[in-house]
C-alpha cells in the first residue's frame, strides 16, 4: 500500500476529466462528499463495533469510489485494504486502519472547504 500523508494534496484531474471545469459542478460533488461520508463512516463505525466483518467489507466497499473524486486515491487504497481484510477476516488491523480514515477524512474536509473558497474566488 502507498504511503499515506494526512496532508495530501487533492488531485482533482480525475475529476475534472469527468465533469470538466464547472466549478459549481466541482463543489457541488465537494458538497455531496462533505455530507455523505459521514453516514458511511457511522456505518463503518457501528460495523466495526458489533464486530460485523462482512458489513465492514460492504461499508468499506461502498465509501472506497468516493476517494477518487476528491483526488485522494491513497486514501482509497486504505479503505480497499481495509474491505479485503474484512472480506479475508484478517481482523487485527481493521481497528487501526479506519480510526486512522476518521482521522484523516476530518483532513479532507478541510483541504475541500480551501478548494472550494479558491474555486468561488476563481469563477
Amino acid at each position: 500500500m502507498q504511503e499515506i500523508n494526512d496532508n495530501h494534496p487533492l488531485d482533482l484531474s480525475y475529476l475534472i476529466s469527468m465533469v470538466g471545469h464547472n466549478p459549481y459542478f466541482i463543489i457541488e460533488i465537494f458538497d455531496t462528499f462533505i455530507e455523505q461520508t459521514p453516514i458511511y463512516l457511522a456505518e463503518l463505525d457501528n460495523a466495526l463495533a458489533l464486530k460485523n466483518w462482512e458489513d465492514v467489507g460492504n461499508c468499506a466497499h461502498k465509501l472506497k469510489p468516493t476517494f477518487s473524486y476528491v483526488g485522494r486515491d491513497d486514501v482509497k487504497e486504505l479503505v480497499m485494504e481495509i474491505e479485503m481484510n474484512a472480506r479475508n477476516l484478517v481482523i487485527d488491523q481493521i481497528p487501526a486502519d479506519i480510526a486512522r480514515l476518521n482521522v484523516i477524512v476530518q483532513k479532507i474536509y478541510i483541504q475541500l472547504d480551501s478548494a472550494k473558497k479558491d474555486i468561488q474566488f476563481t469563477s
